[in-house]
């Protein structure tokens, strides 16, 4: 089975909000909502790879400000997708510079973390919420 290496950007606002997307058509999980980010290239770090992967996706500067832990899952049955698991780890993210554009995604908002119980998440960035719980509030 393939193991990806991901890292999720938590962007939160002065309102206790953290941005979050939906996935796009064409893409394993099309119509869950994530955590904004992607997956590791050899030789870069989790930090570099945040900082790239909004720049690509939503034409925004973030700055990593704190590690706050990883979920793993195993990906089963996703036709047309061979089987697959993830590591997901979430760093807390501040928007530098940029208005956060979708490029790859359908749908975005800015949500509390008590909201995001309502909402359809990749199972694994659901194990995050309850660590954004401790992070903050």
């Amino acid at each position: 089975m393939k193991h990806y290496e991901v890292v999720c950007a938590i962007i939160y606002n002065n309102e206790n909000k953290i941005f979050c997307t939906k996935r796009g058509p064409g893409r394993a999980l099309e119509g869950k909502w994530e955590f904004p980010g992607g997956k590791v290239e050899k030789d870069e770090t989790h930090e570099e790879t945040i900082v790239r992967e909004i720049k690509e996706e939503l034409n925004s500067i973030v700055e990593p400000i704190k590690y706050i832990g990883l979920s793993s899952y195993e990906y089963h049955n996703l036709y047309p997708y061979d089987d697959f698991s993830i590591t997901l780890y979430a760093y807390k993210c501040k928007l530098i510079s940029g208005d956060l554009t979708l490029s790859e995604h359908t749908d975005a908002k800015w949500v509390t973390v008590d909201e995001m119980k309502n909402m359809d998440f990749a199972e694994a960035d659901k194990p995050l919420i309850e660590l954004l719980k401790k992070v903050f509030f």
